[in-house]
């Protein structure tokens, strides 16, 4: 898939260098009078080599670090350090092998807490089953805090389910868990799932809330922003758009959505949209990152 694109790309462009070069003739008649041998020759050699550098770039995720001071006070804590990722889409592709290689990388973080927003799962909850994936979930050394994104609804919300009721994490369908009278952490249900007839809204679920303590927002929808900062969240944690995956996948969603990827401050709303550790389709990341956030965060 991602070879196709990139050789389309490549020869519709060089078909119209040749085309108008009919008309202005700005081409060497050498390079002209052997062209189509040229491009296909030149078009396959780029593609292969830009292939190769997106297949390396995902699988070597990067540690993105990302410092936060948020003016409240949080119990005990003068810092925190969350350890936020997304897109995982564990499946066929991306394996029980590669994620005990994502766990390894997350546990040397050394996170107080670890929040995932959505796509944990890709097409089939069946290779997570048979490869027993909540093994190595149940590894992670930390805390884990989750919430459902729309692929956890495309492969099958019950069999997802029962795959999530085998590890450890804390799966929150648009409730809020107070975290040792400290943090307050709210997950939503995904806006496009088959629940989103019954999804609450963010006034309903902050509605309860000790606005005093730090309020944080897993949401894996990166849409509507300023609903987080009407609602008084400290930090929302989104994912989803993968940040396009490959160029020029990323000039689209930079469109598409207010904040596609990166960190953004609205008030005193914090946001960050993360481009995801897995991903779906081609195993490529170009122009984007595949990457787990360290977010340190500061209280006062």
């Amino acid at each position: 898939m991602g070879m196709a694109l990139y050789l389309l790309m490549y020869f519709l462009l060089t078909d119209i260098i040749h085309f108008l070069n009919r008309f202005f003739h700005y081409l060497p008649s050498a390079i002209n009078a052997r062209f189509r041998k040229i491009q296909v020759i030149s078009g396959y050699i780029m593609v292969l080599c830009l292939v190769v550098y997106g297949y390396y770039q995902f699988n070597h995720p990067e540690i993105v670090e990302q410092n936060i001071h948020i003016a409240k006070k949080a119990g005990d804590y003068k810092h925190l350090k969350i350890v936020g990722i997304s897109d995982l889409h564990l499946g066929v592709e991306i394996d029980k092998k590669r994620l005990e290689q994502y766990v390894r990388l997350i546990n040397a973080q050394h996170p107080d807490l670890i929040i995932i927003v959505g796509d944990l799962v890709d097409n089939n909850a069946l290779p997570l089953e048979k490869e027993r994936m909540w093994e190595t979930f149940n590894e992670l050394q930390a805390p884990v805090y989750y919430c459902l994104g729309n692929h956890e609804y495309l492969s099958g919300i019950d069999a997802s389910m029962r795959f999530l009721r085998k590890t450890n994490l804390h799966l929150l369908i648009d409730t809020t868990v107070v975290i040792n009278n400290s943090i307050q952490i709210i997950g939503r249900d995904d806006m496009r799932g088959m629940r989103n007839h019954k999804r609450k809204s963010l006034k309903e679920l902050v509605m309860n809330t000790d606005r005093a303590l730090p309020l944080f927002l897993l949401d894996h929808e990166p849409f509507h922003l300023d609903e987080a900062e009407k609602n008084g969240i400290d930090l929302q944690f989104s994912g989803h758009t993968h940040h396009g995956q490959i160029f020029p996948g990323n000039l689209m969603t930079d469109r598409m959505y207010e904040l596609s990827y990166g960190y953004k401050q609205k008030g005193n709303t914090h946001y960050y949209v993360s481009s995801g550790l897995g991903l779906w389709g081609p195993p490529l990341r170009i122009g984007t990152l595949s990457e787990i956030v360290v977010f340190n965060i500061e209280f006062n």
